[in-house]
């Protein structure tokens, strides 16, 4: 007997039912014809459907055309991202979190959707309800009206996003063994397309390599060792960080101290360029508020805790592998020490690998001024370079009648190179160990790698929208995204399978199936088909590790051709 496997899908949540058309034989006197049926259950009943196929050769050659003939009015939809985020946010409730919130079960699944959708396709709302949507398993489930609904439910998720956020967290903490030992609180910018300032958007500096008058929101994020976002919050983008932290701070100590409860440590990563006594007083005075920060001392001021420590003797705190059979370890030695007139806990770290690569970029540098002046080149342009590489102590151009030499002071060198591999942590934790230290400041490389997949695989930014409120819903909806996204990876990891944040997104959303019509004139009826793809065995393996079933051949819908 043939099975076909298909999908039901009921009162909009995507679950898989085992349900099977099953090769059914009809006998009429000495001749036997073929069916496909259904029995499917309505309230207490057994109803039955039929496809009449007709005699047993008929039947085999449309059985065969079913699953290989191309289809009329043929497109591909896409289903496997869908259903395995589909299947994370229901083991969070995440449908029922938003409907707390929207009062309206329909916007609460159409938003629902519509993350989910976000996160595997990051285009504008328009190509996602225009396009993506059109061609996506959820299609059926997201009751639309109209396109410009989608912001009119953008306008309703702005007035409960903390809530709903705080929801679905406590709820996955439930669900998915959740790392609540410690908050890494970190924030970065995101740019704006609009060319005036708003109460939200305000004009900064994004980036080294961008102009300061760039429009920008920050965004604060406060995230677990497992790369998930707890927290998640907006600010104009001119907001000094140690204010935007403090009042970040406040607000989820006071709004959501139930889920804050859980954290035993929160710390937040404080950039170097913004180390000054003023801003280290205002750090200190969130210890009250159960909250520590670790920083690492500017280059100019590390010296004096640098000659604290002899290189020769330091234990190692910190190993990892870069790659193969290499790996990289820091050595350190923790003391305490005043920072800025304040009692801290220093931590003086030695990185060998870090020490050889400058010292190559050293001896890269100065064979290049050498050749400058070996080949004739003008002397402004020689003594711009060596501007350029900060050398002027170190190199000295003389003159030698018509030619130009250069004059190197290897005391100079050799000192710098005695400090490369050096740098400098401190934090208002008296208790740290090195290894705690150097564990919770190599963590920023978390919020870092996650700001690095909101902005470039879910393409956070640039945000078009004029009005603050949706630019405030969509960086938060994206985050929504990159929640659901954590969650998988945490869930994956459970069971010993590992990708990278943009291999996973890849992967996920790579299984597709076609949908059309398939006519015959053998049938009374046209079939409205859905055959999926075969799915790679990598994608299967999740399918099977997160016991989602897979959607096999479907009959969605049964036309009479004489209509």
């Amino acid at each position: 007997m043939l099975a076909i496997n298909i999908m039901i899908k009921y009162n909009h949540i995507h679950t898989i039912y085992n349900m099977s058309w099953h090769i059914h034989e009809i006998k009429r006197k000495t001749k036997s014809y073929i069916a496909l049926k259904k029995n499917e259950r309505e309230g207490k009943k057994i109803k039955s459907s039929y496809i009449y196929l007709g005699s047993i050769n008929d039947a085999l050659k449309i059985l065969a055309d079913l699953q290989i003939k191309p289809l009329e009015n043929e497109k591909e939809v896409s289903y496997s991202g869908e259903l395995i985020l589909g299947s994370i946010a229901n083991s969070i409730n995440f449908s029922k979190v938003l409907e707390k919130y929207t009062k309206d079960k329909r916007i609460a699944e159409a938003l629902n959707n519509i993350i989910i959708l976000r996160a595997l396709f990051p285009v504008s709302k328009r190509k996602l309800i225009k396009t993506k949507l059109e061609h996506s398993i959820l299609k059926d489930s997201t009751d639309m009206k109209y396109f410009e609904e989608v912001y009119e439910f953008m306008d309703i998720l702005y007035r409960n996003m903390g809530d709903i956020m705080n929801d679905a967290i406590t709820n996955a903490v439930k669900i998915h063994h959740l790392d609540m030992r410690q908050l890494i609180i970190d924030a970065t910018r995101i740019k704006i397309w609009k060319d005036k300032e708003t109460d939200l958007v305000r004009f900064g500096y994004c980036s080294r390599n961008e102009r300061k008058s760039s429009p920008q929101v920050n965004l604060i994020l406060g995230v677990n060792n497992q790369h998930v976002p707890l927290f998640a919050d907006t600010y104009p983008g001119n907001t000094q960080d140690v204010k935007m932290f403090a009042d970040f701070i406040d607000r989820i100590n006071t709004r959501y101290q139930k889920l804050t409860s859980h954290i035993k440590e929160k710390f937040v990563i404080f950039d170097q360029g913004n180390v000054n006594p003023g801003n280290i007083d205002y750090l200190h005075e969130l210890k009250k508020k159960g909250v520590y920060f670790v920083s690492m001392v500017k280059t100019s001021s590390s010296g004096k805790y640098i000659k604290k420590a002899d290189k020769s003797n330091l234990p190692v705190i910190y190993a990892k592998e870069k790659s193969r059979n290499v790996i990289t370890k820091i050595q350190g030695k923790v003391m305490d020490e005043e920072v800025y007139d304040r009692k801290s806990r220093v931590l003086v770290c030695y990185n060998s690998d870090i020490m050889e690569l400058k010292c190559k970029i050293l001896d890269r540098k100065v064979e290049h001024i050498k050749k400058m002046v070996k080949d004739g080149e003008n002397q402004d342009d020689i003594e711009i370079q060596i501007s350029n590489y900060h050398l002027k102590k170190a190199l000295e151009i003389v003159k030698n009648g018509k030619k130009i030499d250069i004059k190197i002071n290897d005391n100079v060198l050799e000192t710098r190179k005695k400090g490369y591999g050096f740098f400098v942590l401190f934090t208002n934790n008296q208790r740290l160990s090195a290894e705690e230290l150097i564990g919770i400041y190599k963590s920023r490389d978390i919020v870092e790698q996650g700001f690095r997949a909101l902005k470039s695989d879910l393409e956070i930014d640039p945000v078009f929208h004029s009005r603050d409120d949706r630019i405030e819903a969509h960086t938060v909806r994206v985050v929504f995204g990159y929640l659901l996204m954590s969650l998988l990876n945490v869930a994956l990891n459970e069971r010993k399978i590992s990708y990278s944040f943009v291999e996973l997104k890849e992967l996920i959303r790579s299984g597709n199936a076609v949908e059309g019509f398939y006519e015959n004139e053998m049938l009374k009826k046209k079939l409205k088909l859905w055959r999926p793809i075969k799915l790679g065995n990598e994608l299967e393996e999740i399918f099977r590790k997160l016991m989602i079933k897979i959607p096999g051949f479907d009959v969605k819908e049964s036309i009479p051709t004489d209509l």
